[in-house]
């Protein structure tokens, strides 16, 4: 069964297809510019009718290579077979200008050292640099090879021909039909130094533009996932992001669009996508002015790590401050957007400890992420706001890391699997810490803590002066249904 499946070139690979078949684009018209010189010059200069019309069928022959060539090139195939070609007939040509050039002075009665004395070598370097376009070294290397070639079979028979005279005198050479050896043997070391030193500036260049590409490549690749000036730095260090991971101090957070679901199905793919879209850019745009690392995207959700692959000392503070930022920017979002389409409510959840981090994405995908039970639980304290009301939900794990959190404690959670209960903090602003509801909170938490009996009245007139404030009701509730302390069983509302 025949495979139709077109292979995906690499960058690299592309940006070369993409400068060889320009290069063949202009190589060829160059050619055909030639034969168009060429082709009255031999006319004219031709010694009998025999020789025009030799000249002309080489000429015709040549231009039949080219056409071939050219249309080869307009589809865009088999463009290493075009070069190969290209190559072929700047050798055919090298080789039988010189001939063609002795028949039309009068051929075997003429010294066959004249065919030393053509411009043959001035052409075979502009050719030699010509297919150094191309950016394949093999193509001015076998030119240059072809050229050489011709210069010393040229050489060979003019010393075996009785009519060539060589001397030593650059005069005589000039002034008659004897033929200079210094001239000669400078003509092919020339001819060599030149085609080796194309060859391997084609080589470099080549070599240049695929560290380029690659480069250009891994910058891309970085640029998914992490902050913009972070790129060059880390593009510096790939040792990074070899396969594998380490264990690390992180701190990470999940963010999650209420009702996603609902948003899809109720809305055409042209509406719900670009707003999608948009408050996904936003929100990683505030990621990044963090540095924190775009862990993944699944669906709506935005994953974050911050402490890897970059150390940061700080990772708990960076972790809160961008879950603030990233709550403001989605709730302005979601009031930019209300009048013409329902955004949910975002949810995000922050915590911190150790997790293994690294490049588990095999040979063929690059795939920075993060395992562990820290990760686990900042996706459930994401889904724990749902249950509090709140939209932050910070673990005791991550402002444990700062000196001066500013928020207030919601309570003790019990994760399912876990033995130890889970210090649950909503983070606020300094404006917000100043508001005098604050202080009463965190007065009427600590009767709730310690079991006081009065913990239901402060609740209840904190619940009369501030309505809107949901830690405040949702506490409220749990102590009007019997229950105390700060202890929290997390039951699906």
């Amino acid at each position: 069964m025949k495979n139709n499946q077109t292979r995906i070139l690499e960058p690299a690979e592309a940006l070369l297809a993409l400068r060889e078949l320009n290069a063949l684009k202009l190589i060829t018209t160059v050619r055909f510019m030639l034969m168009a010189i060429m082709a009255p010059l031999m006319w004219i200069l031709g010694a009998s009718r025999f020789d025009q019309l030799a000249t002309l069928s080489v000429i015709a022959a040549y231009l039949v290579v080219a056409t071939i060539s050219a249309g080869l090139v307009v589809q865009k195939r088999h463009l290493r077979l075009v070069g190969l070609m290209g190559v072929g007939m700047d050798v055919f040509v090298i080789s039988i200008l010189p001939i063609i050039w002795y028949s039309t002075l009068g051929g075997t009665p003429m010294p066959v050292g004249l065919t030393l004395k053509t411009s043959v070598t001035l052409m075979s370097i502009l050719l030699i640099a010509l297919n150094t376009l191309a950016m394949r070294p093999l193509y001015p290397f076998l030119v240059a090879l072809g050229s050489l070639l011709v210069h010393l079979l040229l050489t060979a028979i003019a010393m075996t021909d009785s009519n060539t005279i060589f001397t030593s005198s650059y005069l005589l050479a000039y002034t008659t039909s004897d033929i200079s050896i210094g001239r000669v043997v400078t003509r092919i070391a020339i001819l060599s130094m030149i085609g080796g030193i194309l060859t391997l500036l084609t080589m470099q260049a080549r070599k240049m533009v695929i560290e380029s590409a690659n480069m250009q490549k891994t910058n891309d690749q970085l640029g998914r996932y992490f902050s913009p000036n972070l790129v060059p730095r880390l593009a510096e260090n790939p040792a990074l992001f070899e396969l594998g991971g380490e264990r690390r101090e992180l701190s990470v957070v999940f963010t999650d669009l209420e009702g996603f679901t609902t948003l899809i199905e109720e809305n055409q793919p042209s509406i719900v996508i670009p707003v999608l879209n948009e408050y996904l850019g936003r929100l990683i745009q505030v990621v990044f002015k963090h540095e924190g690392t775009l862990d993944k995207i699944v669906g709506d959700a935005i994953h974050i790590i911050f402490g890897a692959p970059e150390n940061q000392p700080d990772h708990a503070q960076r972790a809160v401050l961008c879950a603030l930022e990233l709550d403001r920017v989605a709730e302005q979002f979601r009031q930019e957007k209300s009048s013409a389409i329902s955004v949910g409510v975002t949810r995000i959840g922050v915590n911190s400890g150790p997790a293994i981090v690294g490049n588990f994405g095999g040979e063929a995908f690059f795939d920075y992420t993060a395992y562990g039970d820290t990760i686990n639980i900042a996706a459930r304290l994401e889904s724990a706001n749902k249950f509090f009301g709140s939209r932050i939900c910070v673990s005791g794990d991550t402002t444990d890391q700062i000196a001066q959190f500013e928020g207030r404690p919601i309570g003790e959670i019990q994760l399912k699997g876990k033995s130890k209960s889970i210090s649950v903090f909503e983070p606020g602003s300094p404006e917000n810490q100043r508001q005098s509801n604050i202080g009463m909170y965190l007065d009427a938490y600590e009767s709730m803590k310690t079991h006081q009996p009065d913990a239901l009245h402060k609740f209840n007139s904190l619940s009369q002066q501030f309505p809107k404030d949901v830690l405040v009701q949702f506490h409220l509730r749990r102590l009007e249904s019997g229950e105390s302390g700060t202890r929290i069983k997390l039951e699906k509302k």
